[in-house]
Parts: structure tokens; sequence; C-alpha cells
């Protein structure tokens, strides 16, 4: 074959399905092929005086298939080695408020008014985000005023 799209059309099919049998997943197999064809745009020029590319692209496929699982494999075994997540509670309904809340401010004064609540200083913040101290304080202003009204309790609405 002198021609890499004739290449890809002659073998693409014959590969995928050959994987997919060695798989038994059409989807990874597509992926290993698509991915083997891509690594040999780069390597054409040397690959095609090959007596059959389709054996160099059969052997890349499959050695994409090999690495997956082994690499699917390791991540299973180091989950099984940290044992099961510890439970974590749900956010509670405040924390879901304040979310929404933060949510709802300009970027610039979230940061600010977060920062602030780790504990940071006016100064602190200023160097961390690199803006003037006034303007973290014209901020943190800001965003408490207006985080006010969005994290009031209607005293009315208690029954």
């Amino acid at each position: 074959m002198t021609d890499l799209s004739e290449l890809y059309s002659a073998s693409y099919p014959r590969l995928v399905g050959l994987l997919g049998a060695i798989t038994g997943d059409r989807h990874e197999a597509e992926e290993a092929v698509q991915d083997a064809f891509v690594r040999l745009i780069g390597r054409w020029q040397h690959v095609s005086r090959y007596d059959d590319p389709e054996a160099w692209v059969r052997k890349v496929a499959l050695g994409k298939v090999s690495n997956r699982r082994r690499k699917a494999r390791n991540g299973i075994r180091a989950v099984l080695r940290l044992g099961p997540a510890p439970e974590v509670a749900g956010p509670t309904g405040d924390a879901v408020d304040l979310d929404r809340a933060l949510a709802a401010l300009p970027r610039d004064q979230r940061a600010v008014i977060v920062l602030q609540h780790l504990g940071l200083g006016v100064g602190q913040i200023a160097t961390e985000l690199r803006i003037p101290e006034g303007t973290v304080k014209s901020r943190l202003s800001r965003a408490r005023a207006a985080l006010l009204p969005l994290l009031q309790e209607d005293v009315h609405d208690r029954t």
C-alpha cells in the first residue's frame, strides 16, 4: 500500500473487528485502533516501507488495549488498598444557602470574602490576589452588603 488513507480504508474495519473480538468491547477497540492510526501519522514515512504496515497498526492497537487494561487494573488495586471512602455527611441547609449566596456575588468579591473567611488579613489577601489593600477593603464591604439580604432569615416565615 502506498497511501495512508488506503491503509486506513482497507484495514480499519478489520482491525476494529479483531480487537473487538479480543476485548469484547467494540468502543474500546475503535478507540485503540484510532489511537494507533494517529500514532502512525507521524511515523508513516518509516512504516510505509514495511512489508505489512497493518501489522504495525495492529501491534500498536493491541499494546494500547493492554496498557489501558493494566492501568485500570492498577487503579482498582490502588482503590482497594485505600479501603472504602469515609462517609461524608451531605451539606446542611445553611451550607447550601451560603453556596448559593456566594455564587450570586461577582468573582472578585467572592474571592476576598472566602479568603477572609479562611483567616487571611487584608494585607495577605491583597498580596495573594495582587491588588491594593484599599481594593480588598472595598470589595469586602460590597460583598458583605450583597450577602446580608441573601443570608437573613425572615422572622415572619417561622411559625
